[in-house]
């Protein structure tokens, strides 16, 4: 299920039943729909933001655990961290234009600016993928720290950040490089 919380009173005022097992959501570039990624359901769902009402179901998208937009709205991606594939559609009609794996468990995603990379942190081998966006390539593969999770490209797009579960930290990326250039940590 998903719950809308009145933000004033921070109490639920409506779930709605979504499908099997929702991770994450985004909501569309065009901020009218919040997406939800149904990992075992195999589907998207398109809901009304203010409401919760369902738009839409977009259905056969392989165990979207992780989903994304490119900044030029041209690809949709989604990692399948069950599957260890990663999945890029086309973002308009959600054809698949290919299927890539990406060992091990492939679970968060970014992307440079000019949306011809996106960027997946593997968290079974503490390893970040730079995915060629035209090609539907894997271009590189970096170690990283301790079980990679959330990763961000910095407002410049100089850098990757990469949120380390299985450390007290942050791998911080110079990707054009690629070199992991510093360890931030508290």
């Amino acid at each position: 299920t998903i719950s809308l919380v009145d933000m004033g009173t921070r109490k639920e005022t409506k779930r709605v039943p979504i499908g099997k097992e929702p991770h994450h959501l985004m909501i569309t570039p065009d901020d009218q729909h919040l997406i939800v990624a149904n990992a075992a359901s195999n589907n998207l769902v398109f809901l009304d933001p203010a409401t919760g009402n369902i738009i839409k179901r977009v259905e056969k998208i392989s165990d979207p655990y992780q989903i994304g937009y490119s900044p030029n709205k041209k690809y949709f991606v989604s990692a399948s961290l069950r599957l260890d594939q990663t999945d890029i559609y086309e973002a308009q009609t959600f054809k698949l234009l290919k299927r890539i794996s990406t060992p091990k468990a492939p679970s968060h995603i970014a992307f440079n600016a000019d949306s011809t990379l996106t960027f997946i942190t593997l968290q079974d081998t503490n390893e970040v993928a730079a995915i060629d966006l035209a090609t539907q390539q894997i271009q590189w593969k970096i170690k990283v720290g301790p079980t990679p999770a959330g990763i961000w490209m910095t407002p410049d797009d100089k850098h990757l950040l990469v949120g380390l579960t299985g450390a007290d930290g942050v791998d911080v990326i110079d990707w054009r490089k690629p070199a992991v250039i510093a360890r931030i940590t508290t």
